[in-house]
């Protein structure tokens, strides 16, 4: 991300506790904007995260997972918008490609679609990819961080309660890549259903509207499903279907993922730029 545009920046890198070379990797570089903390202990994406917030410096805040790549110009193109709005919005985010890690090829894409308040369409589902999002410090003051006793779903929690006090905007460019890897799903099933669950009861205008939960649980089956779990997977579908039967959301999500999903890889990455199973975690 050294390579942007937009030079006005410091580089909190919050080392995890990680067993790998990240530190003779960080030390390498001579760059004076590049600030490096170390964790004493694995504590997981939202404490990592936290920590960055913590010791930030500037009006806007930025994330970035390891695996994950900013375009060059996606700093210069959101702080450039975000000095020409309103002071009622809250955030900027923007498009992103899916790009395989495997073969490092553009397998989708994902464009912004919702303006101003977008809460209600955040109750659906997470539209927004983590690392496009440029965030005006003072929403986590009025917020608060990110939950670390959520086991899945911590983006998305986030970014719903920040709707509740600011608009969000967009820029409709793509700002970012987001890489996928066949592990996601299955290396995250234990912790993503009860962390979705969670998820669920904490934000209590999800659990109320049954056509909005109808959603959650057919997400929660479809992932269960692709993961290898069909028995429990289809148990969520059923109790979904039954719920809220005329929900048309629900039948149009299964056709969407069946005729436009061009492979099974790609079918998880919807689902997961959906429901925001961190990678992490």
């Amino acid at each position: 991300m050294l390579n942007q545009t937009f030079e006005d920046f410091e580089l909190i890198v919050v080392d995890d506790a990680s067993i790998d070379n990240t530190p003779k990797v960080i030390k390498e570089i001579n760059d004076g904007r590049v600030r490096y903390i170390r964790l004493e202990r694995n504590s997981g994406g939202p404490v990592a995260r936290n920590t960055g917030i913590r010791r930030a410096r500037g009006r806007y805040i930025a994330l970035l997972d390891d695996d994950d790549e900013w375009l060059p110009q996606r700093l210069e193109l959101q702080v450039k918008k975000m000095e020409e709005v309103g002071r009622n919005v809250g955030v900027i985010y923007g498009g992103f490609y899916y790009v395989s890690q495997d073969t490092g090829k553009i397998i989708g894409r994902r464009l912004p679609r919702y303006r101003g308040n977008i809460y209600e369409h955040l109750l659906r589902e997470n539209f927004i990819g983590s690392p496009t999002l440029l965030i005006r410090r003072k929403c986590f003051k009025r917020a608060g961080l990110f939950d670390p006793k959520l086991k899945s779903s911590q983006d998305w929690d986030m970014w719903l309660r920040i709707a509740k006090y600011y608009e969000f905007e967009y820029v409709s460019e793509i700002v970012a890549k987001y890489y996928v890897h066949g592990r996601q799903i299955t290396f995250n099933i234990k912790k993503y259903i009860p962390g979705r669950e969670r998820f669920i009861r904490k934000h209590l205008d999800i659990y109320k509207n049954p056509k909005i939960l109808s959603i959650h649980l057919s997400q929660m089956g479809l992932v269960l499903i692709l993961g290898g779990n069909i028995e429990k997977g289809l148990k969520y579908l059923t109790k979904s279907f039954v719920i809220a039967p005329l929900n048309l959301d629900n039948y149009s999500m299964l056709i969407k993922l069946v005729f436009d999903s061009r492979s099974v890889e790609y079918a998880k990455k919807i689902l997961i730029s959906s429901i925001n199973i961190l990678k992490k975690t």
